[in-house]
């Protein structure tokens, strides 16, 4: 299935309940870690199209708006939609610089509409995604990235896949934050997704139900959503 281009509420609807929720899911996450707020965040989900690039760049908007730099990272790199969101060129970025060294500063666009709001696109699709995000040169350019900004947020993608994205990068990050669409996945997704999270040591922060006004039989409502969150000890 071919993937929607996110809508960027907190840039393009500011003013409207979408863009007011990504500001109180911001305000949720941002003291969670002890000892201070999170500085890095992988937005991921079970199974594919529930939303997590909408979640994650409307929340790195969100987060620039408080005045801190945030790089958002398109950790994506099978199914990438950052770059089209945003309109930007996808011809170099993460991908390239892990394969060929292409320099840092050629691949990190500073968005003119949101002060303090960069992003590194997923650059050029790759036969090897999980090897190039698991790679030496992977770990040393986060924690170069960790050093220039504040908060760094990364759209993965899903858990639930026959590759091992997601989870490679969990491990790099502070939190992770799971997305849910009601309607369209059964808890037990839910469920092996944050098992699978946990058992690689990620730090499951907490999950956003996405779709809420779905109600279809056996699939996840708001009502067994909160149940579930409860009983997971979620956020």
């Amino acid at each position: 299935m071919k993937k929607k281009t996110p809508k960027l509420y907190c840039l393009e609807q500011p003013k409207s309940s979408n863009g007011d929720q990504f500001r109180t899911i911001r305000s949720n996450i941002r003291y969670t870690r002890v000892g201070g707020e999170i500085r890095s965040l992988l937005v991921t989900s079970s199974l594919p199209n529930e939303g997590k690039s909408t979640v994650a760049m409307n929340l790195a908007i969100a987060m620039a708006e408080t005045g801190r730099t945030v790089l958002l990272i398109d950790g994506d790199l099978r199914t990438p939609t950052v770059h089209k969101a945003f309109d930007l060129p996808n011809w170099v970025g993460l991908s390239s610089i892990l394969v060929d060294q292409t320099r840092l500063e050629d691949c990190i666009f500073s968005i003119e509409d949101s002060e303090g709001l960069s992003v590194l696109t997923s650059g050029p699709i790759s036969p090897n995604p999980a090897d190039l995000l698991g790679s030496t040169g992977m770990k040393r350019l986060f924690a170069e990235l960790s050093e220039r900004f504040d908060t760094i947020v990364i759209d993965s993608s899903s858990v639930l896949m026959p590759f091992s994205d997601a989870l490679i990068l969990a491990k790099m990050t502070e939190g992770v934050l799971l997305v849910v669409k009601s309607g369209k996945v059964l808890l037990k997704h839910t469920n092996s997704a944050k098992q699978m999270l946990e058992q690689q040591g990620a730090h499951v922060l907490g999950a956003v139900l996405n779709y809420r006004k779905s109600s279809k039989r056996y699939k996840i409502r708001g009502e067994d959503f909160a149940d579930w969150a409860s009983s997971s000890g979620m956020v």
